[in-house]
């Protein structure tokens, strides 16, 4: 008990010391928010429209590919689609035609008549379906015999019709077969132009491929997954540019709402604003000071809210706010030190990590000492539910359930390599302290409440092998001498660890 009580006061010092830097390093004077705002603020959805660079043989699958991209495009709520009649009605007007690709002018011409910004090309590459037979392996060798007789040239034609006869009966088999195991192949790429300049934004590809069922559920297969791969390119072409107008404590207000799109859950980079440098009578624009992630917690129409869940800047009114393309990467390397009687070496991903609930995925290696006095290896997976708790001034608590699941290795008194699986499960207290803008440094005390552990056992080769020429084994108990301690594992009680834990972004 002792033991804890220094463990919390050395925890409570730490918080203190790092909380008085923390407040110093608050005090840099103030920036202004001179001006309106900057060009790069995203405010309204981007007007485009949507070609196709060939109409030949894919005429329809690149129109079902065309829906996809228009349905995706306004889902994700920052694209407003020029409707597909008028980009129609204005190529027959002006004589466009839709076998082929327009060129620069023309796009600039037609997304002026549209009012569009910025016009999607798609270019279908490759598209095919073909039925994949399953190899059954039969070949058939024709052997030539320049002694051939006549009994067996009668043999060889019976043989012969026989197996003719058995193809024959077999087409249909075979023909049902093809019809019900498609290969669908889809390549395509596209190209995003800016319609006032004709200079190529973004490019990305798509490809998809299925093999399984008939033409129309193996197509619909491969759709899918194009799908999949439009939304999230289309998302990261156009990730949102806001910005900071309101601060109130661990809370903040930026100006994009369901307007763009916007979701629960989405988060943003903070940042000061672009700064102005001037060099050789030429006026540069330098990226400001990265100062901490967000994360939306309410959307209104054409703003929202977010909780700072991380800082290492101040962050106020006029700041920039970047939208991540993907959550935070948290990752943690953990070391675990008992009395001579355990030490774990255990790293974690945590899923969804700035959320109030969230898990992760563990490996742990390590050596734990048996009722022999025997340090015993071990290495096993397991997972951890947190809870937070409360989070500030650098600083976060939460609770979690560690869940793991061990195997142990070690000899056993006939010198058979036995292996164990165990479980300590344990209820753990943290407090996570940021050191740095990526890193932070975990402390734990972990009280495991209970264990569970199966005999020690190993494999025995049998000497037999199955029909597939594998050897046959089977599970054997591990021998102990008579009278001997059984080598088991009393982990129950308290553990301290130590984490460093890293955030990517």
């Amino acid at each position: 008990m002792a033991i804890l009580m220094k463990f919390f006061r050395f925890i409570y010092f730490i918080l203190f010391l790092l909380s008085h830097i923390h407040g110093q390093g608050e005090s840099i004077a103030p920036e202004t928010n001179q001006g309106g705002l900057d060009d790069d603020i995203t405010l309204e959805k981007k007007s485009l429209m949507i070609l196709t660079a060939a109409y030949d043989e894919d005429q329809k699958i690149a129109e079902r590919v065309l829906s996809i991209i228009s349905d995706q495009a306004t889902s994700t709520g920052r694209f407003e689609i020029i409707d597909r009649n008028l980009v129609e009605q204005i190529l027959e007007e002006q004589k466009f035609q839709l076998s082929g690709m327009v060129n620069d002018d023309q796009i600039a011409e037609i997304g002026e008549l549209a009012s569009a910004k910025s016009a999607l090309i798609l270019d279908i590459v490759n598209f095919g379906q073909k039925g994949v037979p399953k190899d059954d392996g039969d070949d058939d060798d024709d052997e030539n015999d320049e002694n051939e007789t006549l009994f067996t040239w009668l043999v060889k034609a019976v043989v012969k019709e026989s197996i003719d006869a058995r193809k024959r009966k077999d087409t249909e088999r075979m023909r049902l077969e093809l019809e019900n195991n498609i290969h669908t192949e889809l390549r395509a790429n596209i190209k995003i132009i800016n319609v006032e300049t004709g200079i190529s934004e973004n490019s990305f590809s798509l490809n998809a491929s299925h093999t399984g069922g008939n033409r129309d559920a193996s197509l619909e297969k491969v759709l899918a997954i194009i799908s999949s791969q439009v939304r999230r390119k289309l998302k990261e072409i156009y990730m949102i540019t806001s910005e900071v107008f309101e601060v109130d404590g661990a809370y903040l207000n930026i100006l994009s709402g369901e307007n763009l799109g916007l979701k629960k859950g989405t988060m943003f980079e903070i940042a000061s604003k672009n700064r102005i440098k001037s060099y050789k009578d030429k006026t540069l624009k330098l990226p400001g000071k990265s100062r901490g992630l967000v994360k939306v917690i309410d959307v209104g129409p054409d703003g929202s809210k977010a909780k700072i869940v991380r800082k290492w800047r101040k962050i106020k009114e006029g700041h920039k706010a970047y939208e991540l393309k993907a959550p935070p990467i948290t990752t943690d390397l953990n070391f675990t030190i008992l009395n001579g009687n355990r030490y774990e070496m255990s790293g974690k991903a945590w899923l969804n990590s700035f959320s109030e609930f969230s898990a992760s995925i563990n490996y742990h290696l390590g050596t734990i000492k048996d009722a022999r006095d025997d340090m015993d290896g071990y290495m096993g997976l397991g997972t951890d539910l947190k809870y937070g708790i409360f989070a500030g001034f650098g600083t976060s608590g939460y609770l979690s359930l560690n869940i793991p699941m061990l195997f142990a290795m070690r000899g056993d008194d006939d010198g058979h390599n036995v292996i164990s699986m165990f479980s300590d499960p344990s209820i753990d207290g943290n407090i996570s302290i940021q050191i740095s803008k990526e890193r932070d440094i975990v402390f734990s005390a972990s009280y495991v409440f209970s264990s569970m552990q199966t005999r020690w056992q190993y494999q025995k080769d049998t000497g037999s092998n199955d029909e597939d020429g594998n050897n046959i084994t089977e599970t054997e108990w591990a021998t102990w001498s008579e009278g001997s301690i059984n080598p088991e594992f009393n982990p129950e009680g308290f553990y301290f660890s130590i984490s460093l834990r890293r955030i990517r972004f």
